[in-house]
């Protein structure tokens, strides 16, 4: 491997290793029992494909692993040497879950095992990107095959038994066919990933809801300075929260009126409007980006990057906290007044973050429509007192179809 594409990967390796950045638990409000009520139609199946089989179905596209996520690669080269020498022991891998797409018989999206499947693929040589083909590492057993690309073993005769023992392999593989709607694949998804390492809906988001918007986003999210240094990264985010803070911004920004209660079905509506509209919305999102870029600025200036949108003692990132900041702080107006008295608002927010009825609303069911609207009602009307300055803030309304909403048509 060349010396430019090791530090690569020991940089991306630091960067996973050094922010421990984790943002603050966020369940959705329970669905109804209308809402569940296909999940019992969803066809369920497993069976052991070989390693040659899972290649041969990436290879062909039949499995969604794009480029995109490609760039997103979460393992490092040590962590995929050692997955490449657990194959060719015969060990038993950890299954994959695919849910097969709606109107495209035989092909998937992955709900669970993408490093697994992205380590497969670029072991081979079939990805794109730095890591493809990449050497082998971090071998506690068969250390002989430390150094070795795929490429030279398949080309060396006395390896033809590790070959076969990697291509014979078997992965218990579980497809979902028959699903309902993306909040079933969404409840498979969470219920997967309940480990140490929480995933993202947002990765999921991306392969559920394609189109304009969902490329451009995530564009953005990578080439961002301003997203990277509020996550504390040099690198794009393997879990691809960098995307989800700008989808719900944008959400919150654009839709909020639209609020139903549950932030996954929400980010997914936003995402399906802004792909359907983006010739027309396009310019517009392009301006709220901005809009947000200038807003970090402003906030990491006045808060600190390590301290914006925490708690006080506490490292992590919460995202509940960060809805109120951003959702002011990006109007022009408010931000430069922000800006102006600084010192009031570090006031502000210390007595915000230790007021009972705002921690509520900052930890408890955050996404429900009564917290939703206390937090960003609640710094809202603080930071106009504090600021001397009169805008709107989002209100609560009892619409008589739909039940309680958040009444919001702008902040001037």
């Amino acid at each position: 491997m060349a010396d430019s594409d090791s530090k690569l990967e020991d940089r991306a390796e630091e960067d996973d290793a050094a922010n421990d950045l984790e943002f603050a638990n966020e369940d959705d409000a329970a669905l109804a029992p209308s809402e569940t009520a296909a999940y019992s139609d969803a066809v369920l199946y497993s069976s052991d494909w070989t390693v040659e089989t899972v290649i041969s179905q990436l290879k062909n596209n039949n499995i969604e692993m794009n480029p995109r996520f490609q760039r997103r690669d979460a393992w490092p080269p040590r962590g995929k040497g050692r997955f490449i020498e657990s194959v060719i022991l015969g060990f038993p891998i950890p299954q994959i879950v695919l849910a097969e797409k709606k109107g495209a018989r035989g092909q998937f999206i992955v709900l669970d095992g993408k490093q697994r499947l992205l380590s497969l693929l670029q072991f081979t040589g079939n990805a794109e990107g730095p890591k493809n083909g990449f050497r082998l590492s971090g071998l506690e057993v068969r250390t002989d095959l430390s150094g070795k690309t795929f490429n030279q073993l398949e080309k060396d005769p006395d390896r033809r038994s590790d070959l076969n023992a990697f291509f014979n392999n078997t992965i218990r593989t579980v497809v979902i066919r028959n699903w309902p709607d993306t909040n079933f694949l969404h409840v498979v998804f969470l219920r997967l990933n309940t480990g140490s390492v929480k995933l993202s809906p947002q990765e999921l988001r991306q392969a559920m809801v394609p189109g304009d918007f969902t490329d451009f986003i995530d564009d953005t999210a990578i080439a961002s300075g301003h997203i990277q240094k509020l996550l504390g990264r040099t690198t794009p985010d393997p879990r691809m929260r960098d995307v989800e803070l700008l989808v719900r911004y944008l959400a919150f920004r654009r839709f909020l009126p639209t609020y139903t209660g549950r932030m996954k079905e929400f980010l997914d509506r936003t995402c399906q409007s802004l792909n359907a509209d983006w010739g027309k919305e396009e310019a517009s999102v392009n301006e709220d980006i901005a809009q947000f870029d200038a807003a970090v600025d402003a906030l990491i200036a006045i808060f600190g990057q390590a301290n914006l949108a925490r708690k006080p003692g506490s490292r992590s990132f919460n995202r509940a906290i960060f809805d109120a900041l951003i959702f002011f702080a990006a109007d022009g107006a408010i931000r430069k007044a922000m800006t102006d008295s600084p010192q009031a608002v570090l006031e502000l927010y210390a007595a915000s973050v230790a007021d009972p009825g705002f921690t509520e609303a900052v930890e408890s069911d955050t996404a429900g429509i009564p917290h939703t609207h206390d937090r960003l009602s609640f710094w809202g009307n603080k930071l106009k007192g504090a600021l001397g300055l009169n805008f709107n803030v989002p209100a609560l309304e009892d619409r008589e179809d739909e039940g309680v909403r958040i009444a919001f048509a702008g902040l001037n």
